[in-house]
């Protein structure tokens, strides 16, 4: 009978904790793609280059197969990752491509790793696979416009499932720590990572050099323990929305603060938080979808050739000075309407009705 109780506990925690929009879908879609357009899509080409003598593949798919150092097979699973790409941006066969898009990037950098080179960029490559079950093809996407979305809904549970894994990643990130000797009063270990970046030949960013000449080991130690509280802490807001939508602008920030002060990004890991913020903002409701759906085909005449542009660029992976930004520009970008996550009431208010205002006055754009 417990079992029985929990096991619906969890079903309902599931099913029914966020209730998406498609439009909320579509627009998390399409901003994930133009964030990993920004970043720049990754070249497994280069894989063939590398040294035999550093293949070391875990258990796993490399393992099997062994080494891939032909040029032709990289280049070739470069132009089939562009295209697949290419297309889960516009909106086509968006299920399917964004499965594949993800299984082609877990399969790149499994050979990216098996050679020694690890970063951390899992939640990014997973994160299309698990978006597909969404349905985020169901509004702004060519599929909506070709009418193939008619007999499917939005549906929330992958984003909690999603929030489980977020929650999950950062206690393992913080237990080490925990365990690790930073809560130790004698020394600070953010310090050693903000001194070790500073003394690695590369030019300081941002606030690096301002805090490693400010010396000050209470405030090296408040670090360390807001790192901890953070980071362990996360996994306990997935169960209630509004206090996980918190979560994820405090987030946001943190990255923010371990870019400005230690050098080390995580650009490309807050877009995964781009379903979250977009729901914070956007209204939950059927009828405002509805209107921007209608709104996007209304205007199709402008919205597919700018498509079509985006995708010749990222097939031909010839990107013009116009489509070339800094790679920590995502994270400042996503970080702008994080701060109001965690603001007061009224400013979020404040900031709500402006976003409104906004996209009530696109939808009359379109319809005038």
């Amino acid at each position: 009978m417990m079992i029985l109780q929990i096991n619906e506990k969890i079903t309902r925690w599931l099913e029914n904790t966020w209730k998406p929009t498609f439009f909320q879908l579509g627009l998390t879609r399409i901003l994930f793609c133009l964030g990993f357009f920004i970043f720049d899509l990754p070249q497994f080409i280069e894989i063939s280059g590398f040294e035999l003598v550093f293949f070391d593949p875990p258990v796993g798919l490399s393992l099997l197969i062994g080494p891939i150092t032909s040029s032709d097979f990289w280049w070739t699973f470069d132009l089939m990752l562009r295209i697949v790409f290419a297309f889960l941006l516009v909106g086509f066969r968006t299920k399917a491509s964004s499965v594949i898009f993800g299984l082609l990037l877990l399969f790149g950098f499994t050979y990216v790793y098996s050679y020694g080179k690890i970063n951390h960029n899992i939640f990014p490559v997973i994160f299309p696979i698990i978006m597909a079950f969404t349905n985020w093809g169901g509004a702004l996407s060519i599929d909506s416009i070709m009418n193939r979305t008619t007999k499917i809904e939005p549906r929330g549970w992958p984003l909690t499932f999603l929030s489980f894994l977020l929650g999950w990643g950062y206690f393992t990130a913080g237990l080490p720590k925990l365990i690790g000797g930073w809560l130790d009063l004698s020394y600070s270990t953010t310090a050693g990572f903000m001194l070790r970046r500073y003394y690695s030949g590369a030019d300081p960013l941002y606030l690096n050099e301002f805090f490693v000449k400010l010396n000050n080991l209470f405030i090296y130690k408040v670090l360390d323990y807001s790192t901890l509280l953070f980071e362990l802490g996360f996994i306990f807001t997935i169960f209630w929305s509004a206090l996980f939508l918190r979560a994820i602008g405090m987030a946001a920030m943190f990255h923010l603060g371990v870019l400005l002060t230690v050098n080390i990004p995580f650009s490309l890991h807050v877009l995964v938080f781009l379903p979250y913020i977009i729901y914070f903002f956007c209204d939950n409701t059927n009828q405002l979808s509805e209107k921007f759906q209608l709104f996007f085909i209304r205007n199709k005449k402008i919205f597919l050739p700018i498509f079509f542009i985006l995708a010749f660029v990222i097939v031909s992976d010839y990107y013009p000075k116009l489509f070339q930004f800094h790679q920590h520009f995502i994270l400042f970008l996503i970080c702008i309407p994080s701060i109001f996550m965690v603001s007061p009431k009224i400013v979020r208010d404040f900031f709500n009705k402006l976003t409104r205002r906004l996209a009530n006055n696109l939808i009359k754009l379109g319809e005038s």
